[in-house]
């Protein structure tokens, strides 16, 4: 009787700890496929000041990856594309903003230029430099093929 209630003890606490496992194991694996750095997203513009969730995001080529800080996926869940995004604006975290988010992180705000969506991500400063480096660097006139999908290639 005594061991049935051990066993029973170590499956429910096995259960408990599995998912944080698994986001630790998830984490290590993003982590070695390239380097990650802490960026929230604001996937909701509903509410001033609400829709941020954490995450995590890489450069991989020519795309920023995002994943969501809490989710057992290995896709990300936003991919931007350098060619197709530029910089609209920064500003500091306002109102519950501040409480949400990362310390001293101001927020980004990008803009596809083929879809014309916008997006904010909320970065450390110094991955704010890393991120307009990134999206400078894209060579010139990548993002004009980008728009114009019935140009020929290397247009």
């Amino acid at each position: 009787m005594p061991w049935g209630i051990l066993l029973i003890t170590l499956g429910v606490i096995v259960l408990l700890l599995a998912p944080f496992a698994l986001l630790y194991l998830r984490r290590r694996w993003l982590t070695g496929q390239g380097g990650l750095f802490d960026c929230a997203w604001q996937l909701h513009e509903d509410a001033p000041g609400g829709g941020w969730v954490l995450g995590v995001a890489r450069y991989r080529g020519e795309t920023l990856e995002w994943f969501r800080a809490f989710s057992m996926s290995l896709r990300p869940a936003v991919v931007l594309h350098r060619f197709s995004t530029a910089h609209v604006h920064q500003r500091i975290p306002q109102g519950v903003e501040a409480i949400a988010l990362f310390d001293d992180s101001p927020i980004v705000t990008v803009r596809d230029r083929v879809t014309g969506k916008t997006s904010a991500l909320s970065l450390a400063r110094e991955e704010v430099l890393a991120l307009l480096s990134w999206l400078e660097s894209a060579p010139p006139g990548s993002y004009l093929r980008a728009s114009s999908p019935e140009s020929p290639p290397g247009a």
